[in-house]
């Protein structure tokens, strides 16, 4: 089974933890998180104005980042990005991650069956992590980044693991992260998310059909910890022209066959 260690994560709040956070590393990860944003290069400007900060200590921070290489900054366009050394802190995590090592041989494997992207994805507070993935050689594909970090409602991902969370964590993460409108084919009434999520527990894995993207569709299925608790999913997705009612289902079970194994065996 998966283990996972009682340790908070990032994206959890303790109660009363805001009071004791040292306000220069609290700006600095904010920082972070405006870069790892999806336009993913930012000016000093730009950052300050994102965060409601002064200019200059936006630019203070931003030399002890990239001191560290945690930043890097173009001289040219005086752009700043993420730099290096977080990509080797990352695969440190992940190097050591067992979920992930004992899932990507299945990840290879519903790769190689479906034609499609597969992906892992693990909650954490209440977001979903994007932490492997393997893409097929073809040219029109899913291509999602490892390390993305979205809202656990916003797409099959997420839905495969609220599925089978209790009643007062569901509510939880539904209040404070909402039903994200990304395309017109997005749910946005609470009942019709609660009644898919009812339908995801009976047939046993997740489907999202265009509501994350106007021209994608996938599955995703529940994967469990050493106490039989949902912590992960692994999910397949792919154009819609490809992606068909009949393929769906097919990968839908067998993102059901390769998350039991995963969980039995991380």
């Amino acid at each position: 089974m998966v283990t996972v260690r009682g340790m908070r994560v990032a994206g959890e709040r303790t109660n009363g933890a805001e009071e004791l956070l040292v306000p220069a590393v609290d700006k600095a990860f904010k920082i972070l998180d405006v870069l790892k944003g999806q336009d993913f290069e930012f000016t000093i400007v730009e950052i300050a104005k994102a965060l409601n900060l002064n200019k200059s200590t936006v630019q203070k921070l931003l030399v002890t980042l990239s001191y560290y290489g945690v930043v890097q900054r173009d001289d040219a366009t005086k752009r700043c990005r993420l730099g290096m050394s977080l990509a080797e802190y990352g695969s440190l995590v992940l190097s050591g991650f067992d979920l992930r090592r004992a899932a990507k041989p299945f990840l290879k494997s519903l790769m190689e069956y479906s034609g499609e992207t597969a992906c892992l994805g693990v909650l954490q507070g209440t977001k979903v992590v994007i932490v492997d993935k393997m893409e097929p050689p073809t040219e029109i594909r899913v291509n999602p980044h490892v390390g993305w970090r979205f809202a656990a409602t916003l797409n099959v991902m997420g839905k495969a693991i609220l599925a089978w969370l209790p009643p007062d964590r569901l509510d939880e993460i539904l209040l404070r992260e909402g039903l994200p409108v990304r395309t017109s084919k997005s749910i946005t009434e609470r009942a019709v998310y609660e009644a898919d999520l009812r339908e995801t527990r009976e047939r046993g894995y997740a489907t999202e059909w265009q509501e994350f993207h106007d021209s994608v569709n996938g599955v995703a299925a529940p994967i469990r910890d050493h106490r039989m608790k949902v912590v992960a999913s692994i999910a397949v997705g792919g154009p819609q022209f490809r992606m068909t009612k009949e393929k769906m289902s097919d990968l839908g079970k067998k993102c059901i066959e390769a998350a039991m194994e995963i969980s039995r065996i991380a």
